[in-house]
């Protein structure tokens, strides 16, 4: 038997859903703004600079703060084949040098910090300087044979 004054079931829960629905998707922006808001995550802390490694033809291994070459943009000239290209100094990662000095250019292997390796003759005659844990440092660039350049 069917009771008139209490409806079924079935639309108790319509009811219910119909009202629902209307209060259900007038929160969903207010949801969305308030999620959209939120503070995001601070970045990771960047890692510590490194200084850079500086190993002569001699085998002495210089730790150098701050490594430069003066006058000049920051750039190394490399010469691949008859052309010269300027390498800028915060694009490389090690530069390895294979051979003897000829016209004031060495043969090198250059590996960039995206992973590329290539090599070309660098032009040597200039001077590099830094700051070791002794103050003031220089040297020339053709007594080096391989350079770890550092981040600071």
């Amino acid at each position: 038997m069917k009771d008139r004054n209490h409806p079924s079931l079935h639309k108790v829960i319509c009811r219910f859903f119909s009202r629902l629905r209307g209060r259900f998707w007038s929160w969903v922006p207010a949801l969305l703004l308030l999620a959209a808001c939120a503070a995001a995550p601070p970045p990771p802390p960047s890692p510590p600079p490194w200084p850079s490694r500086v190993i002569t033809k001699e085998g002495l291994l210089f730790t150098v703060h701050k490594f430069r070459l003066p006058g000049t943009a920051q750039e190394v000239i490399v010469k691949v084949g008859d052309a010269k290209q300027w390498l800028p100094l915060n694009l490389i990662q090690t530069v390895s040098f294979s051979g003897a000095l000829k016209e004031r250019y060495r043969p090198a292997e250059i590996m960039l910090i995206s992973g590329e390796k290539f090599k070309g003759e660098v032009f040597v005659g200039t001077l590099v300087e830094g700051v070791t844990d002794l103050g003031y440092w220089n040297m020339p660039f053709e007594r080096v044979e391989r350079l770890d350049l550092g981040t600071d």
